[in-house]
């Protein structure tokens, strides 16, 4: 698998999840009401349900593990695909109050076969992912440096992928949510195939994560000394918020719940006691 199709993937999988869930949601809430009378609970039951059925109804439509089709936009004109994304994308966001690329994301990453690393090296896929986190990282603190120093509301103290009244996120800050969520999600979705043991898959978020968020700007592009410490100091905050908020949501009860009977769906495609499971290969560099 390339990197483009795995993108290819992992886009097409998350526009199948929420345009799903926006088809599904007013059944849904319908069918709640039938257990509790509470208008709360009845929309928290609804987006559980709808979410429920959007995973599971996406995942029974792969193919293969590395084919997905999203049937919910076949046939649709890229007028009505932009309108069903855009339904589903705000009840998805309605019901959760995260960004629903993010949460979508985390089940593309337990739909779609990742390759996994051997021992303590990479792949072409995961080192393309890791850059291009790298260059939002950056895009999201040169956006900041000409505001540094000031602490105005709607500042970087802000949840990092919560929606706010106004339903606005960075676009930068959405996208390394949802591919961290994106990788975070295919990792543990390889230990449950048993493609990679639980020791080396915590390692490799890791390593993963400390890459994206290097505290020093990009060796390739040049920059003042005083854009460098900013970035230094600022990237190790964008770190701990993002990657609080992040497994915040893959490590939720929700995606937990979903992803347990998302399993049985998906059987195991390897053993752990593969002997390329343990053979040293080109550690990650960056």
């Amino acid at each position: 698998m390339t990197f483009e199709s795995m993108e290819g993937q992992r886009r097409d999988t998350s526009d199948s999840i929420i345009a799903k869930f926006g088809a599904s949601i007013e059944k849904a809430e319908q069918n709640a009401a039938t257990k509790t009378t509470d208008p709360a609970m009845r929309k928290l039951m609804g987006a559980r349900m709808a979410l429920e059925y959007a995973v599971l109804a996406t995942a029974r439509e792969k193919n293969m593990a590395t084919e997905m089709v999203a049937t919910a936009l076949k046939g649709a004109t890229v007028v009505q695909q932009a309108a069903m994304l855009k339904e589903g994308s705000a009840a998805l966001g309605r019901a959760y109050k995260v960004e629903p690329e993010v949460l979508a994301n985390v089940f593309a990453g337990r739909l779609n076969d990742v390759e996994m690393p051997k021992g303590l090296g990479s792949t072409p896929e995961i080192d393309k992912m890791v850059d291009t986190c790298r260059s939002l990282v950056t895009s999201i603190i040169k956006d900041e440096y000409p505001s540094r120093g000031r602490f105005e509301a709607g500042g970087r103290s802000d949840s990092f992928i919560a929606l706010k009244s106004e339903g606005i996120v960075e676009p930068a800050k959405t996208e390394l949510a949802a591919r961290l969520a994106f990788v975070e999600s295919s990792i543990d979705a390889a230990v449950g195939k048993g493609a990679i043991n639980q020791v080396n898959a915590d390692m490799l978020k890791e390593r993963i994560e400390a890459q994206v968020f290097q505290p020093r700007p990009p060796q390739s592009l040049q920059y003042s000394k005083e854009f460098t410490s900013f970035f230094e100091q600022r990237g190790k905050g964008i770190r701990i918020d993002a990657m609080k908020e992040v497994r915040g949501v893959t490590q939720s009860l929700t995606v937990q719940e979903i992803a347990t009977k998302l399993k049985m769906m998906i059987p195991s495609t390897s053993r752990l006691d593969r002997p390329s499971d343990h053979r040293a290969h080109k550690p990650m560099e960056r």
